[in-house]
């Protein structure tokens, strides 16, 4: 169940602080030298979230922004706590589709070689959206990875 981020704001940031050096954390920010935590606040446009388990545990966290204006959702953070939880899977899949369904259009990106880059394709692909890989863009641990870029318009 996705509760807001504010009210898990000190577990959040501890969890996120807990993998700040690990590579699904480069996979998450998408930058090979970040170690800058995710700043949980009340924001305007802003929208983050916590999926927990039945007992109150947290095992994701999902942040987007919305632009009003141009009715569109895009600077998507997504990151599971607990690798594997279909509930967590669940959590997204819902948030997403309801904001397929309420927006005009909703972007993402994503680096190459994080095994959800398959869910974010057929995302994409499911709802009639487009992507874009563009090459080499990020250097991680001797490595270039890929960067996917997504839109969905509906």
């Amino acid at each position: 169940m996705l509760k807001p981020a504010m009210m898990y704001k000190d577990i959040i940031e501890k969890k996120f602080a807990e993998v700040m050096y690990t590579d699904d954390y480069f996979f998450y920010t998408g930058y090979g030298y970040c170690h800058g935590l995710p700043i949980i606040k009340d924001e305007d446009n802003e929208f983050r979230w916590v999926s927990v388990d039945k007992e109150g545990n947290v095992i994701g966290y999902l942040g987007y922004w919305v632009d009003a204006v141009a009715n569109n959702v895009s600077r998507f953070g997504l990151y599971s706590f607990d690798k594997g939880n279909p509930l967590f899977g669940k959590d997204v899949f819902n948030k997403f589709e309801e904001l397929v369904k309420e927006y005009h259009r909703i972007e993402w990106c994503g680096v190459g070689d994080n095994p959800v880059i398959r869910h974010y394709i057929k995302a994409c692909e499911m709802h009639g959206g487009n992507y874009v890989v563009l090459h080499d863009t990020v250097f991680h641990k001797g490595k270039y990875h890929d960067t996917y870029i997504f839109e969905i318009i509906s």
